[in-house]
């Protein structure tokens, strides 16, 4: 037996689990747990934050990378609110994490405790969060504490990643009590991965083997299962295409011979175009969404049927959400991709039906592509044009760097034309698309990945939602690389309101002074003013240069990027958003 506070408690089970971060602000209803976490720095290191948003997304892209969750810690009510847009961004995106929030003191619970949520029920923070992550539990005993943090650990990182929540009282934090040898997380938490049906995998190979037209279409859950290699090695065994999702860029190569890039709203025409005509699509941790189908408007992505559709994916929930399935696999993508592996080394592969044709019409694809990429925007031109500081960036960032996104123009540019070629090298946010996720998240996937450079493209609108980041990187002293695309603008609403509206339809998107000029915000000043080195660039010559500088120094580094508003990305499946007609 040994004798712990409860905040002890929790500092203690979560460091053997290998939780190595809390990240948060400090309230005085947590204030035992950053006590104990003050005595127990070589376990856990603490990150303190300006605004708790930051916090959900600094532990989501370091669970993108590492596979390990953090520790979110943030005080009752108004904090947890606050909490709330980085943790719901997470459950949308499948990525893990532990929020513990504090809560008032149980018996002055319903009496008025100050910052108590109290409208419905007494000590209601938990029902900030119903919603938004996997499972809450609420706990006002120490001794329930070790049971409670084991099944958290559980949910969050088992089947489809998700964040968890625990709200504690402040007594359950104070109190101290005899608990047995803490159980290791290991005894309570699966390691094996869920397997798919046995027969349902044999026929789902044979049915591509078979196929004249076959694609993999490789989503988001290949990139959380880590499962490139695996993808990659069965393509190549069967010489299937593949394209990826925009949450799944990265788990092969952009290189490759095989792929054909990123589908979907701004996908590329070689992967659309094989999706569109394939006669059967293998896809694996793909939810079909809004962003990959283009609204689900038939034929624009997809057409299924006539195309049939052998889906995989760990959440059963996914499978045949909209599309009807020829055949539907409930397991892991890699588990499900090594049986699929050794299946294929045990046939014969002369079987196989011919493919040129099928590969002379994406090769066709891909010649009128790289047409059309050479005229997609001006290089020289100034403002700059998003897609030559997308090249010039590419050129900096080393083949094995991370590349994150904001949400925004600059992100559609990225992930249609920024080639990636490692897994783990590349994180967005589709699922969510929260605004303010790329500043913080930047700061997780460094932590996650100290050896690597980080680089993060964001828009002024997500930035000026993000500057309390800014001093918490100077005081973190990692070498990451802000780059703001700087227009002035909600410009990627700007863009569908002046295509719906004409070009005076513009409203509420634009930033101006009170006399109607534009307003801008030149963020390499307010760096500047919070410790940061920072410069602005307006001239594309100029790219280069200052790529050099930031990738080169040893502290956080960002530059102001002006940018031409008008023009946008090519959309090569209608957009991601269809919006109903306008006529009456």
């Amino acid at each position: 037996m040994v004798k712990l506070r409860g905040a002890d408690i929790i500092i203690e089970v979560l460091a053997e689990a290998g939780v190595e971060y809390m990240v948060g602000v400090p309230g005085h209803t947590v204030i035992d747990i950053l006590d104990s976490l003050r005595t127990r720095q070589e376990k856990m290191k603490a990150i303190v934050v300006r605004n708790e948003e930051s916090s959900g997304y600094i532990a989501d892209a370091y669970f993108r990378i590492s596979g390990k969750p953090m520790a979110v810690l943030a005080h009752n009510s108004v904090g947890a609110a606050n909490t709330l847009t980085g943790v719901m961004n997470a459950m949308l995106d499948s990525s893990a994490m532990i929020v513990i929030t504090g809560d008032a003191w149980t018996q002055n619970q319903g009496r008025g405790a100050f910052q108590e949520l109290s409208t419905s029920r007494d000590a209601g923070t938990p029902d900030i969060f119903r919603g938004s992550v996997k499972r809450s539990w609420q706990v006002n005993k120490a001794e329930k504490l070790p049971e409670v943090l084991l099944k958290a650990y559980k949910e969050a990182v088992s089947g489809r990643p998700g964040p968890v929540h625990i709200d504690v009282t402040q007594e359950a934090l104070a109190e101290w009590v005899e608990v047995d040898v803490l159980r290791s997380h290991k005894d309570f938490v699966p390691n094996s991965r869920v397997r798919g049906d046995a027969q349902a995998t044999r026929e789902a190979l044979g049915m591509l083997r078979e196929s004249s037209r076959p694609v993999i279409l490789a989503g988001g859950g290949v990139t959380r299962g880590k499962a490139g290699a695996q993808l990659v090695r069965l393509a190549e065994m069967l010489n299937v295409p593949v394209t990826t999702t925009s949450m799944g860029k990265g788990t092969i190569p952009d290189d490759h011979p095989l792929h054909l890039g990123v589908q979907g709203w701004v996908g590329t025409v070689p992967a659309n175009g094989a999706l569109r005509d394939a006669d059967v699509i293998l896809a694996f941790g793909c939810r079909f969404s809004e962003t990959d189908t283009a609204g689900w408007t038939d034929g624009a992505v997809f057409s299924i049927p006539p195309t049939r559709l052998i889906q995989v994916d760990i959440d059963p929930v996914e499978i045949a959400r909209y599309y009807p399935v020829a055949i539907g696999i409930v397991g892991h993508a890699g588990a499900v991709l090594e049986d699929m592996i050794a299946l294929a080394e045990e046939t014969d592969s002369s079987t196989m039906p011919n493919r040129d044709d099928w590969f002379n019409k994406i090769e066709k694809d891909r010649v009128a592509w790289a047409e059309d990429l050479k005229n997609a925007f001006d290089p020289a031109a100034v403002p700059i044009e998003p897609g030559r500081l997308t090249q010039e960036l590419r050129k900096a960032l080393p083949r094995d760097g991370i590349m994150m996104t904001d949400v925004g123009n600059s992100q559609k540019w990225i992930i249609q034309q920024f080639p990636i070629y490692a897994e783990s090298s590349f994180i967005t946010s589709l699922g969510g698309a929260s605004m303010g996720f790329g500043p913080g998240g930047a700061l997780g996937a460094k932590l996650a990945a100290p050896e690597r450079k980080v680089a993060i493209i964001t828009g002024d609108g997500s930035m000026s939602m993000s500057l309390h980041i800014l001093p918490d990187l100077v005081e973190a002293g990692l070498p990451i690389v802000y780059i703001v695309a700087n227009d002035s603008a909600w410009a990627s609403v700007n863009g569908p309101q002046q295509r719906r509206f004409g070009a005076e339809g513009g409203f509420f998107t634009l930033f101006k002074k009170p006399d109607g000029r534009p307003y801008y915000l030149d963020f390499s000043e307010v760096a500047k003013a919070c410790g940061m080195e920072a410069e602005h660039v307006s001239n594309p010559e100029d790219l280069e240069a200052a790529f050099d500088r930031a990738f080169a120094c040893d502290g956080p580094y960002l530059i102001d990027v002006t940018i031409r508003r008008d023009t946008y990305v090519p959309m090569t499946a209608m957009g991601a958003y269809p919006l109903p007609p306008t006529g009456q």
